[in-house]
């Protein structure tokens, strides 16, 4: 063997273990819980939100909440109180991720999207794909 081919199979052979891995690691994944990001504003710097009212004078570890069940006193520009979508000083919640999406009825027809500036509807089974299994009949 020359130099060159010695090179190719040393090549080859650590792609195939690298993709062996890649595909180890995503049969194994899981959904594992996780900390809400938090962010951290101080004194001279930009307010995250112009409309929030809290203690200018220190540090404050803030996260985004769904929409009134923040603790942040937040006004509008005259001034009336706002559903408040900022916790602050707290800790942040544990979070879980989704579960996967539920998988297609059977009998639901595969649909390709068409177009990207132009609205035209999408071509249904007629690419010959059978997705699931068995709900194109022919």
């Amino acid at each position: 063997m020359n130099r060159t081919s010695r090179l190719a199979t040393a090549v080859a052979v650590s792609g195939a273990i690298a993709a062996v891995g890649v595909a180890m690691s995503a049969a194994t994944a899981q959904a594992n819980p996780y900390q809400a990001p938090t962010t951290t504003w101080c004194p001279g710097e930009a307010l995250p939100f112009q409309n929030i009212e809290w203690d200018m004078n220190g540090c404050h570890t803030w996260f985004m909440t769904p929409t009134g069940t923040g603790n942040v006193r937040m006004v509008d520009l005259q001034g009336s109180p706002l559903g408040s979508f900022i916790s602050a000083d707290i800790p942040a919640p544990i979070l879980t991720p989704p579960p996967p999406p539920a998988p297609l009825p059977f009998g639901t027809p595969f649909c390709s999207p068409r177009g990207s500036l132009f609205i035209i509807g999408p071509i249904c089974d007629e690419i010959g794909v059978d997705m699931p299994p068995g709900s194109v009949r022919r």
